[in-house]
């Protein structure tokens, strides 16, 4: 698979472009700033969802459902031109402020900035972004540093990578589970359609 270039970036996203093999980025707040070489960066949104370590002894997907899961995550907003605030050994889920729509002919991958990188933020997202999602991507954020870090909705923090796919692909992304969020959104693993019959396998 060939990855886009540059200007292979910005024909793709041109309006020109006939729809069925039109990529969507939006909003892109600076053209020349985010595109840069074959990638397209991407800001972070002001939405999270955080851990209620503090009254949650553990995690058992087993066990949970919609209504349960906010029990163990919540959703904090984050006014722009404030900060969020990422404590070491910490995990929290954000996304990203662009929401994208792939074409059926392109497939993709996410990646950190190494200048965050070098701070400790690691953004361990499935990194897989399949042809005909639609969406914003979520982020899972850890700081492995010592530090706290000052996290400002805005700033760009991932690179979205293009490439070709050999022939045009439908989207089916576990189930759709994810598809069309405009958001991070609460895990959804316990809608895994294996997991009632391992947790409930019989034990030896």
């Amino acid at each position: 698979m060939a990855t886009l270039n540059k200007n292979e970036l910005i024909k793709r996203l041109s309006t020109k472009t006939p729809k069925v093999n039109r990529l969507v980025v939006t909003p892109i707040l600076d053209l020349k700033q985010q595109i840069e070489g074959p990638g397209i960066d991407l800001r972070l949104s002001n939405q999270f969802i955080v851990f209620k370590s503090e009254n949650t002894p553990h995690i058992n997907i087993a066990t949970l459902d919609d209504y349960n899961i906010k029990k163990v995550q919540s959703e904090v907003v984050v006014p722009f031109g404030e900060s969020f605030i990422l404590h070491p050994k910490t995990l929290v889920l954000a996304s990203t402020l662009e929401y994208i729509s792939m074409p059926h002919d392109l497939s993709g991958t996410l990646e950190g900035r190494s200048s965050w990188a070098r701070l400790g933020l690691i953004i361990a997202t499935a990194c897989a972004i399949d042809p005909g999602f639609k969406g914003c991507i979520t982020l899972e954020l850890t700081n492995l540093g010592n530090l706290p870090l000052y996290l400002y909705p805005g700033i760009r923090l991932a690179k979205l990578i293009l490439m070709e796919t050999t022939s045009p692909t439908e989207y089916e992304g576990s189930g759709k589970k994810y598809y069309c969020q405009i958001g991070p959104e609460f895990s959804k693993a316990h809608k895994d359609p294996d997991l009632d019959f391992f947790s409930k396998m019989p034990k030896p």
